[in-house]
């Protein structure tokens, strides 16, 4: 009798909720949108490899020169560095790209999703035709993994990176990756709530009543056809982190269950070197919950980098 009246409760509150949910998201996502814009970014088109790429971009304020690109994670969009973009222009330009078939930018002719290799093309392409130069990666999770495969496979086009909870760890393959494969899937309510608790760890109210747009995201077929085409080959091995020829950094929060559990430590084991931050009660979007110990750690971290590397251009 309990388990029914849960169920009937979990519906009301679902017909009650619903279509505040489904509008909190497009509304919380104007409202980043036009405070990136008072605080000085642009917001910008530029087709790259036949996608049509939606970013934002911020000036350097200062004596900085070293450009930084922002590459947010599955399902997540540019606005997610709202936070941190504007403290990271002392650094240098600051760019935040919608990776394809995220956010404002379109998908590759012919599909309704992007493919790593497809993904890792457009970022390269975006440093050369729009930045100019050679950059520092920030990328969270799905980012992270992109932006390690662009320093693996064009070095020339990175001078460091800095990886907030990056994915794509081959781990023990596919069986790794199942139950991270089934919350994603978002089938109910319940799992909505699991999903918000391993990203955020205590996640604020305003999420939990925005779980019905956040589901919406994750069902898009940018997510669900990456997932179905997804090749282990494109996966991240210790080999591949090993060989990294580039300055790295490594941001986790420890509240993060969102991952698979062994995935910070196959970075933390193969990364070489890495400079490391844990965030205590931080879960996967340190850039949302922790963004100025995030910022100011971005920014020594370049300044460290910057002092060892001359000035490069493409």
């Amino acid at each position: 009798m309990e388990i029914v009246s849960t169920l009937w409760e979990e519906r009301m509150l679902g017909r009650i909720f619903a279509p505040l949910s489904t509008v909190s998201l497009p509304l919380v996502y104007g409202l980043s949108h036009r405070a990136l814009l008072r605080m000085g970014a642009t917001s910008q088109e530029r087709c790259l490899n036949g996608i049509r790429a939606h970013y934002y971009a911020m000036p350097a304020r200062g004596a900085g020169d070293l450009p930084v690109l922002l590459l947010h994670g599955i399902a997540d969009r540019a606005q997610t560095w709202s936070f941190v973009m504007p403290q990271l222009t002392t650094i240098g330009p600051v760019y935040a790209l919608d990776l394809a078939g995220f956010g404002l930018s379109g998908f590759p002719p012919g599909q309704r999703y992007a493919t790593i290799e497809q993904q890792v093309a457009l970022v390269q392409a975006f440093i050369r035709e729009v930045i100019g130069r050679p950059a520092l990666l920030v990328g969270n999770s799905m980012g992270g993994w992109i932006s390690i495969r662009v320093a693996l496979t064009t070095p020339e086009l990175v001078v460091g990176l800095v990886l907030l909870a990056p994915g794509g760890a081959i781990l023990r393959g596919r069986e790794s990756w199942e139950p991270f494969l089934h919350t994603i899937e978002l089938a109910d309510a319940r799992t909505v709530r699991q999903a918000l608790r391993q990203m955020y760890g205590r996640p604020p109210l305003p999420l939990y009543l925005a779980g019905h747009g956040l589901r919406s995201l994750f069902r898009r077929d940018p997510v669900t056809q990456f997932i179905a085409h997804l090749d282990e080959q494109a996966m991240l091995r210790p080999a591949d982190l090993q060989a990294l020829q580039v300055p790295t950094a490594l941001i986790w929060g420890e509240a993060d269950r969102f991952l698979p559990p062994e995935s910070r430590e196959f970075f933390c084991a193969n990364l070489p070197n890495p400079r490391l931050l844990l965030l205590p009660g931080c879960g996967h979007m340190p850039q949302q919950q922790r963004p100025r110990q995030v910022a100011a750690f971005i920014r020594r971290f370049a300044q460290e980098i910057s002092a060892q590397a001359p000035a490069s251009t493409l």
